[in-house]
């Protein structure tokens, strides 16, 4: 998200997103006149010394059912091919 645009302009008087082209030349927000904020909603980050949020264990319940699955369907190619 922020990596790649370098953070979409946000105004925490207004409570909202703004396009680039409208925040003013001097970083203000259009409607209200107050500087706005570069990145993402305050708030909605995480500080660097907190730890990465766990992978959920349905999602490593899916992996392991799809590995399961693609080795079952590689052992019935081995099988036909020979």
């Amino acid at each position: 998200m922020a990596c790649c645009n370098g953070g979409v302009p946000w105004c925490a008087t207004c409570d909202r997103f703004l396009t680039p082209p409208s925040v003013r030349a001097d970083g203000t927000c259009p409607r209200c006149g107050r500087p706005v904020e570069r990145g993402l909603i305050p708030g909605a980050t995480r500080s660097a010394d907190e730890p990465d949020p766990a992978v959920p264990w349905h999602l490593k319940l899916l992996g392991l059912a799809l590995a399961v699955y693609l080795v079952w369907r590689f052992l019935q190619m081995l099988q036909w091919v020979l």
